[in-house]
């Protein structure tokens, strides 16, 4: 369970958001003037979870909200509620079926592809080789990772979906519908119940 949880936070939060292929630094700066337009986004997003060979392995629903620099609220409504929101220095992911939550510290959110679409760090993008191709960016690892690619895709200024193929074949994706680029900051709160159990996994720990 603590390695699955793990990489579920690297993969999500870790886990959004190319005609002729443009040259790196293009992309990104193409990539970065289109962030930097908004502080801040919400949206319903739709995961799939597909197999390489088009397979639906799960699918869920639930709200996304990020807002610079690196706040993160994912609350997974359906077809169980799971909770992944950043809080001070800390991540929490709160599942309620088991009333648990683990706490992990912000610095491992930094591979998220989500805190891409807030940040403008130069060692986080350095992080990929990115592409671009009609509303389409690629983003590789530059270096080995369980992360194969991540796709975004646009329609206009607004992001449409978020791909990420994984080692092993599967393919993640999150479509978004609805999305404001106004926040509040209570969209980044949610309260864990006193009895929940802790699982700390923080490296000061």
């Amino acid at each position: 369970m603590k390695m699955n949880k793990t990489r579920l936070l690297k993969l999500i939060s870790a886990s959004a958001v190319f005609l002729c292929f443009s040259v790196y630094a293009d992309a990104v700066s193409d990539l970065q003037q289109i962030f930097a337009k908004h502080s801040s986004m919400s949206a319903a997003f739709n995961q799939q979870v597909t197999k390489s060979n088009g397979e639906v392995v799960s699918s869920a629903e639930g709200r996304l909200a990020i807002k610079k620099p690196d706040s993160l609220m994912m609350h997974t409504l359906s077809p169980d509620e799971q909770v992944l929101f950043t809080k001070g220095k800390d991540v929490y992911f709160y599942d309620p079926f088991i009333n648990q939550v683990t706490i992990f510290d912000k610095k491992d959110l930094y591979t998220s592809p989500f805190l891409l679409l807030t940040s403008n760090r130069s060692d986080i993008w350095n992080q990929y080789k990115v592409t671009k191709e009609s509303g389409l960016y690629r983003l590789v690892p530059k270096k080995k990772a369980d992360i194969k690619e991540l796709s975004l895709k646009f329609n206009g200024d607004d992001i449409s979906s978020i791909s990420i193929r994984l080692m092993d074949g599967n393919i993640n994706t999150y479509n978004l519908t609805g999305i404001k680029y106004t926040v509040e900051n209570d969209a980044f709160s949610y309260s864990i119940p006193e009895d929940a159990q802790i699982d700390d996994e923080r490296k000061s720990n």
